[in-house]
């Protein structure tokens, strides 16, 4: 079995092995598991930053564009409306005399300009009418740059607020080519002479700043899609040519594995605003970000492992020193011969430490031999403790024998009170049942009333499962003691009832017609922390006992009634469950 026990014993490991496991599975595991705990946390802040970048700028061109056509709508709305233009359009088309019609001509085109000066977002504006007779669209203003042509259903947009939006197309100015977004707007007041329409297109370039070109570096596309589903725009007709299905193009590029990470906006009007991301670029873009975490982490990495390298010369050589130190302490009986500085603190307070042990091993040796004689000597005593209950309690057996052989019937009931008390009260268990507890103070009563005139009743109830019920050794005899010695009573009724409550508790209580008692001195005496009572034992040590076996789960109070009655409660937990355990139940009244 011994043998046995040296295989089972765990094979001791070098303190360099556990160094290298402490390094490994407390600083390497630890920070790689941590590098990659980050950098999964970096990816998903860098993929949000990605995507949140990536729709800030698509609402700023959503934004952009929907001022861009609020401020058309806007000067459409003047030119049509405006008492200056708009509303004296008719006299223009009504005068007959050449010269007068010119100078409202020259009137009109000076408003227009007007407009166009102020706001540099818009340009080429114009009154186009398309006659009746079916004859080409001519332009009212001749000196606009606009060309006067309609431009045509393949690059409507959208309709918005009654009006149709164009575009992008190549702006229809006779001077300079750029793509614009233009506006056709009804006139509504001249029918008679013809379908007149108010045109105006975005400023000269305008509509370039506000397409993206990229976003964070990467390579986007950006397309405009028209309410019908055609493309309008794309920053590369390579990849979507104009005019096509967006929706098929998606379709097509998926399945040739062009991947492309899409973003889109719906307008009002029902057009949409498309920005895509190459999904290489994207991801290339998010571990970009991660990379330099990355770097700064095996950088790290690299600090812990020098920082190693430099603690195992600075500890573990020192330490191997230190163990042929000891061992040549060891194996000589001349300690201080073997001891050198090591020029590190701990160890050479070690070994200044190890003189001290010898004188402190002999120290400690006379100390242990000195508590081992008394140890010896006090369990003597307790010894004679025991032997000297016992033998009074043998003592007394003989005194009650020899009693009952004279006949002395009040002495035998004295002495076997007597007994019965001195057995109770030499138990060893701090704990007892309520039968057992109000036994001991039936004896104590038929002892004191050798010397008080004292009439004792007790009522246990209707319940008698609960005098099976748990409780501290002791409490139920200073309750009554005091009944006797404390309220002036050298005759008179002494009561103990039992109850079992309606709130599952049993009360206990102690009555006497005694001296009147005082609740309130008694509340102070039970708060004192030792007994102070004229034997040492008092109400204090009830309450202690209570609240050592029960806690909170007590009550103890005393009151005095109308009727002139001192009443002492006790109020402790009925736990029925366990006194139903079974008629098997120990008796823990005299052990």
């Amino acid at each position: 079995m011994h043998d046995e026990g040296k295989g089972k014993r765990k094979a001791s490991k070098s303190f360099a092995r556990r160094i290298i496991k402490v390094w490994v599975f407390g600083m390497l595991v630890p920070l790689l598991v941590v590098e990659v705990l980050i950098l999964l946390q970096f990816y998903r802040i860098n993929h949000n930053d990605v995507d949140e970048e990536i729709n800030n700028s698509l609402n700023k061109v959503s934004s952009d564009m929907k001022d861009l056509m609020n401020s058309m709508n806007s000067i459409s709305w003047l030119l049509e409306a405006d008492g200056t233009v708009g509303k004296n359009l008719h006299l223009y088309f009504d005068e007959e005399d050449t010269i007068k019609k010119g100078d409202l001509l020259i009137y009109l085109r000076e408003q227009i300009a007007n407009y166009e000066i102020a706001n540099p977002s818009i340009g080429n504006l114009t009154y186009i009418v398309v006659p009746k007779d079916g004859k080409a669209p001519v332009k009212i203003n001749q000196t606009s740059l606009a060309n006067g042509e309609l431009p045509g259903d393949e690059y409507f947009l959208c309709q918005w607020q009654k009006m149709n939006f164009y575009g992008p197309h190549e702006s229809k100015s006779k001077v300079a080519s750029y793509p614009c977004l233009s506006l056709l707007r009804t006139y509504k007041v001249e029918q008679e002479y013809g379908d007149i329409y108010i045109y105006l297109e975005s400023g000269y370039k305008y509509l370039q700043k506000l397409m993206p070109g990229s976003v964070m570096g990467m390579d986007t596309v950006f397309l405009i899609e028209s309410a019908e589903g055609r493309t309008m725009y794309c920053s590369d007709e390579n990849l979507v040519p104009l005019f096509s299905d967006l929706q098929s193009c998606k379709k097509e590029l998926s399945e040739n594995s062009r991947r492309y990470k899409t973003y889109e906006r719906t307008e009002e009007g029902g057009w949409k605003i498309h920005l895509w991301v190459p999904v290489k670029e994207y991801y290339r873009q998010i571990y970009g970000m991660a990379l330099n975490l990355s770097v700064v982490t095996l950088l790290a990495v690299f600090a812990c492992i020098l920082a190693s390298v430099l603690q195992w010369r600075s500890i573990y050589t020192p330490f191997t020193k230190f163990e042929k130190r000891l061992q040549l302490i060891a194996s000589d009986n001349d300690v201080e011969t073997k001891v050198e500085q090591m020029n590190i603190q701990e160890f050479d307070d070690n070994f200044a430490l190890l003189d001290k042990m010898k004188s402190n091993i002999l120290l400690l040796l006379n100390r242990v031999q000195e508590e081992e004689k008394k140890r010896s000597e006090l369990e003597i005593r307790v010894m004679l403790g025991k032997i000297n209950p016992h033998f009074l309690y043998n003592t007394l057996d003989t005194l009650k024998w020899y009693a009952a052989g004279k006949k002395d019937k009040e002495m035998v009931h004295f002495i076997t009170a007597l007994n019965k008390l001195l057995l109770y009260n030499m138990s060893k268990t701090r704990e007892t049942t309520l039968k057992s507890e109000l036994e001991a103070v039936s004896a104590y009563i038929v002892l004191q009333q050798l010397k008080y005139d004292i009439r004792f009743h007790m009522d246990t109830g209707k319940h008698p499962e609960i005098l099976e019920a748990d409780m501290p050794r002791f409490v139920l005899q200073p309750i009554v003691e005091n009944a006797i010695l404390h309220s002036g009573l050298n005759q008179g009724d002494i009561w103990i009832e039992v109850e079992l409550l309606a709130n599952g508790k049993i009360a206990v209580l102690v009555k006497n017609d005694g001296t009147p008692i005082n609740p309130e001195k008694i509340k102070e005496v039970l708060v004192q922390k030792n007994d102070i009572s004229s034997n040492g034992i008092g109400l204090q040590y009830v309450a202690r006992m209570l609240e050592t076996r029960f806690g909170d789960g007590f009550e103890l109070r005393a009151e005095r009634t109308e009727d002139g009655v001192n009443v002492v409660e006790i109020q402790i937990p009925f736990e029925a469950a366990k006194i139903g355990a079974g008629p098997d139940r120990p008796e823990r009244g005299h052990q």
